[in-house]
C-alpha cells in the first residue's frame, strides 16, 4: 500500500500550493454538476429534484448469418435525485427499477460537504473517479460502447476530497474495490485509490478529465489505470477524445465463446481510444463516433481489436421546461470483432445495430 499513500501525499501537497484564488467556477464532478460558491454575500439555496431517468428503444442487431435481436425494448428506468442545502451540502442518489439483482439496484447514494470556497468531501457509493469523458456520462446517452464503459466498475464505495480553484478541479478518492481488481484472498480487504483533474483551458473551450488509478490485487500486486478525456467545445460545436489503458481480472464472451483455454475470469489488458464529434442545427444534431479497442488475454495469450463507429441523428422537439429534456433519436452501429494470436485462424465478425427510440429525464418534483 505504499505506493499508494506516496501518491495521496504529492497530490495533497500540490494542492495546497494553489490556495491562493478566492474565485470558485462551476465544475463538473463525475456527472454531477457541483453548485458553485461565490461568496458569503450571495444568496443561500436549498433545492431538492426528483427525476424518472427513462429510455426506450427498438433495437435490431444482424450480421452475415442473420438477424440476432430485434425487439423494443426498456433500456433505462431509474429514479434520480440530488439536492442542495444552504450551499454547504450536496446529496445525490440514483436507483434503477428494471435492475433484477437487488444489490445492483442502488447505483450511487452520496453526501459531499463544501468546506469552502475550494474544498470539498465527500462519502457514500461514489461515481469511481475515472478520467475520460465517456465514462463521465449517463450511459443511456450513448449509443455505442467501448470495452470499457460496459464492463467497469462505475460507482464505488468510498471517500473523496477535492480542491477547486480557477476552474480546475482536483480529486482524491479511496474505495473498496470490487472483484475486477482484488484477488479472492483480498476481496474483502484490498483498497483502490484515484486522482481525477477536471480543466477548463482557452477559455474554457478545451476541458479536460486526465485520471490515474492504483488498485490493489494482493500482497504484491496492484493493477493500475490511466485514462485521459479532452472535450473541445466551440458554439454548437463539440469533438471528444479519449484514452483508456489499464488491467483488471475480467469473463469476455469474446475469448469462451471460441473456446480458448480460459474458464471464467481472466487476467485482461485493455488499450482503447475513442473519437466523436456533433454539432447542434436547432433542434436536430447529427452525432458521429469512432472507436478502437484491443484487449488482450494475458493468462492465454489470445486477443482482439474490436472497431466500431456509430452515427445518429437527436431530435429535441420541445422547449418547454417539463420536455426539454426529451429527445427522439436514429442511431446506426457497425462493429468488427478482428481475432489474434490464436493457433487456429479466426475469422472477423461484424455487426450491424440499428436503434430508434425515446430519451427523457421526466422532472417529477422540484422543491
Amino acid at each position: 500500500m505504499n505506493m499508494k499513500y506516496v501518491i495521496c501525499a504529492i497530490a495533497l501537497g500540490t494542492l495546497n500550493m494553489m490556495a491562493q484564488d478566492d474565485k470558485k467556477e462551476e465544475s463538473t464532478l463525475l456527472g454531477v454538476v457541483a453548485s458553485s460558491i461565490k461568496g458569503d454575500s450571495e444568496k443561500k439555496v436549498n433545492t431538492l429534484d426528483v427525476y424518472l431517468d427513462t429510455k426506450y428503444e427498438n433495437l435490431t442487431k444482424f450480421s452475415g448469418e442473420g438477424t440476432s435481436d430485434s425487439k423494443f425494448r426498456l433500456v433505462q428506468s431509474r429514479v434520480y435525485l440530488k439536492g442542495n442545502y444552504n450551499n454547504k451540502l450536496t446529496y445525490s442518489l440514483r436507483y434503477r427499477l428494471n435492475e433484477s439483482v437487488s444489490s445492483n439496484a442502488l447505483e450511487f447514494a452520496f453526501l459531499e460537504y463544501n468546506i469552502d470556497d475550494h474544498w470539498t468531501v465527500g462519502m457514500g457509493k461514489q461515481f469511481t473517479a475515472w478520467g475520460s469523458t465517456e465514462l463521465s456520462y449517463n450511459s443511456a446517452d450513448l449509443y455505442m460502447f467501448t470495452n470499457i464503459i460496459g464492463s467497469i466498475e462505475l460507482f464505488s464505495p468510498g471517500a473523496s476530497v477535492a480542491y477547486k480553484v480557477k476552474g480546475q478541479s482536483f480529486k482524491l478518492q479511496m474505495v473498496s474495490q470490487g472483484e475486477q481488481f482484488a484477488s479472492e484472498a483480498y476481496k474483502n480487504k484490498a483498497y483502490g485509490g484515484l486522482f481525477l483533474w477536471e480543466g477548463e483551458l482557452f477559455k474554457k473551450h478545451l476541458k479536460t478529465r486526465y485520471g490515474y488509478a492504483l488498485f490493489q490485487h494482493d500482497a504484491k500486486k496492484y493493477y493500475s489505470w490511466v485514462t485521459i478525456g479532452n472535450r473541445l467545445t466551440f458554439n454548437n460545436f463539440m469533438a471528444e477524445v479519449d484514452w483508456m489503458y489499464g488491467f483488471r481480472n475480467l469473463k469476455d464472451a469474446a475469448f469462451t465463446d471460441l473456446n480458448t483455454t480460459t474458464a471464467g475470469v481472466a487476467y485482461v489488458k485493455d488499450n482503447v481510444t475513442t473519437a466523436s464529434i456533433k454539432y447542434k442545427f436547432n433542434k436536430v444534431t447529427p452525432y458521429v463516433k469512432v472507436m478502437y479497442n484491443y484487449r488482450n488475454d494475458l493468462d492465454n495469450h489470445v486477443s482482439y481489436a474490436l472497431k466500431g463507429i456509430s452515427t445518429a441523428i437527436e431530435y429535441n422537439p420541445f422547449s418547454e421546461k417539463a420536455f426539454k429534456d426529451l429527445r427522439l433519436y436514429a442511431a446506426y452501429n457497425f462493429l468488427n470483432y478482428d481475432y489474434k494470436n490464436y493457433k487456429e485462424a479466426k475469422s472477423d465478425k461484424n455487426e450491424h445495430q440499428i436503434a430508434v427510440g425515446v430519451r427523457w429525464m421526466v422532472p417529477l418534483f422540484k422543491l
